[in-house]
């Protein structure tokens, strides 16, 4: 059953739109979610089809604060994605990560817009950690939308918990 939490947009570390300034390591490759999106579509979730072709290549950071994000039972659980080659070691076996995402929604100045909760598992994640507070939406484009942003994010209960 879907829930609603007001959030406040956030600036993230940009990885994901492949934008950042202070680790440009992905920004050639269009940003992670673009890597990483190839390997969901094989494990059966096309954000193309799923947004009807609507999206951005990146998330949105939303704060929930100070309500904390506690993963449950997300719809969709990928594990062992290999996405990139970036992050292997030598010598060790190839980098691995998993991925949480479930349907959600964005509603911002009367609009409601499609979203998936984007949680990169915290137990594989290399990298670019954030606040308990924090959640990633890949969403369809929301015209305006800016930093500082307040939104209501429409989420299943059954894939988080906010405590």
């Amino acid at each position: 059953m879907f829930q609603s939490v007001k959030a406040t947009i956030i600036q993230g570390f940009r990885v994901a739109s492949g934008s950042s300034e202070k680790d440009p390591s992905f920004n050639a490759d269009g940003g992670t979610i673009r890597l990483q999106m190839v390997e969901f579509a094989k494990r059966g979730l096309d954000f193309h089809t799923y947004f009807d072709g609507d999206f951005v290549e990146g998330t949105l950071g939303l704060t929930v604060a100070p309500l904390k994000v506690q993963i449950k039972s997300p719809e969709y659980f990928f594990q062992g994605v290999r996405w990139t080659d970036k992050h292997d070691k030598p010598g060790e076996p190839p980098f691995l990560e998993n991925f949480f995402l479930d349907p959600a929604r964005i509603v911002f100045k009367g609009h409601t817009y499609k979203g998936l909760l984007y949680i990169p598992d915290p137990a594989t994640k290399p990298g670019h950690f954030h606040l308990p507070t924090t959640i990633e939406v890949v969403a369809q484009k929301v015209p305006g939308i800016a930093y500082g942003d307040d939104v209501v994010l429409e989420y299943n209960d059954a894939a988080i918990a906010l405590a």
